[in-house]
């Protein structure tokens, strides 16, 4: 293909009249380890032409293009094909739609007049939740480093980890009481169990267990999602309920989203093997690394997944394959603490591609503009479509 056509083809994608079959065919020139630089220059040509006459501004902005590109177009760790591609087409996305709503959004600001009202500052989520003690009290975990050791004595907080400690099973069998880890719309937190496994809690979501854990059983109770990294034990079972199911594992890594919003409760196995209890209609099976398993009411079927997407949450990413544009809202809205003010009973799209959770969420609401062709904003806290 000759540089005129790639122009041709990147100008239709800015303007938004691009087909599919043109969308795909631009798509496959990103399909590459290395940025290239002649498809840079095609953006830096372009953005010169969206009234920017500053030189310095068009390579600062291609610039940070170029950076994004480098970062997004590493594979992750077991990542195969089909991602490398879906993570390549949405970084070059992801990228471009930031470049360019940057560039009007310096253009709008310049013209807009001083008197407008500023939007509201949302930020992303970030480190933070309570904990419930065994006698009710409540200590905050917003703070790294501020609690020493809890009124039960057997846990610290460093690092922003909420850590338990080994204890004699005298000591444990002493107190028969709950601990909760409870976080906030907005937050995640991690937490080191007394038998040294590991849970990482998504947005708005809780775990409950017993101050003994890992003497005499390893039972968790869980609300929203968690991603939990269990320590082997033949002897005692580690047991994850929720409302509508319930998984036990003897040693394994898996994610489990159980939020009460979400149309099915969904486990998504990535080491080990795992057993899925469905509560209501009390069908069980068993799954490996690869698979997931949905509850829906009385159904319990078994799914063949990239399972490195659904823990991406902990590692700072969103990441969809296809994904309905509603469900990932969703997420976008636990994360940011904002609320969605689009109709529930309208599939509004889908999506596919990588978005680092840390960005503004502007950026991510533009982007997704671009990507979807759903013309959504931001409006105070809320998520809104244009009409």
């Amino acid at each position: 293909m000759d540089n005129n056509q790639i122009q041709y083809l990147f100008e239709k994608y800015l303007k938004g009249t691009i087909t599919g079959q043109e969308l795909g065919t631009l798509l496959d020139l990103f399909n590459a380890e290395t940025v290239d630089e002649d498809l840079m220059a095609k953006i830096r040509s372009t953005l010169s032409e969206e009234n920017l006459h500053n030189n310095a501004q068009v390579e600062e902005i291609t610039g940070n293009v170029k950076e994004i590109l480098s970062i997004q177009l590493r594979p992750r760790p077991k990542a195969n094909v089909l991602w490398i591609y879906l993570s390549t087409a949405a970084a070059i996305l992801l990228a471009l739609a930031i470049a360019v709503f940057y560039v009007f959004d310096q253009q709008q600001k310049s013209a807009a007049p001083t008197t407008t009202a500023q939007q509201v500052e949302i930020h992303p989520g970030s480190d933070k939740a309570e904990l419930i003690l065994s006698d009710g009290s409540q200590v905050s975990l917003f703070d790294k480093g501020s609690l020493q050791k809890s009124k039960d004595g057997i846990a610290s907080l460093k690092d922003g980890t909420l850590t338990y400690g080994q204890q004699t099973r005298e000591a444990a069998l002493q107190n028969d009481g709950f601990n909760t880890v409870r976080v906030p719309m907005g937050g995640q937190f991690k937490v080191v169990l007394a038998d040294g496994s590991k849970v990482w809690l998504n947005a708005g979501s809780s775990i409950k267990y017993p101050v003994s854990f890992g003497i005499t059983s390893r039972q968790i109770e869980l609300t929203g999602e968690a991603y939990f990294q269990v320590a082997k034990n033949k002897k005692l079972p580690f047991t994850v309920k929720s409302t509508d199911m319930e998984v036990t594992a003897l040693g394994t890594e898996f994610n489990f989203n159980t939020y009460s919003n979400e149309p099915f409760g969904a486990a998504t196995l990535l080491e080990g093997s795992l057993r899925i209890l469905n509560n209501r209609s009390q069908k069980t099976v068993i799954i490996k690394p690869g698979e997931q398993a949905i509850v829906n009411g009385d159904e319990l079927r078994v799914l063949q997944v990239n399972g490195d997407d659904y823990a991406a949450w902990k590692d700072g990413l969103f990441v969809v394959n296809k994904a309905n544009l509603n469900l990932f809202l969703r997420q976008v809205a636990r994360w940011y603490n904002v609320e969605i003010d689009i109709s529930k009973d309208r599939e509004i799209g889908t999506v596919s591609g990588e978005f680092p959770r840390d960005i503004p969420i502007g950026d991510l609401i533009k982007s997704l503009r671009t990507t979807t062709g759903v013309k959504l904003k931001i409006e105070g806290r809320r998520i809104v479509e244009e009409k």
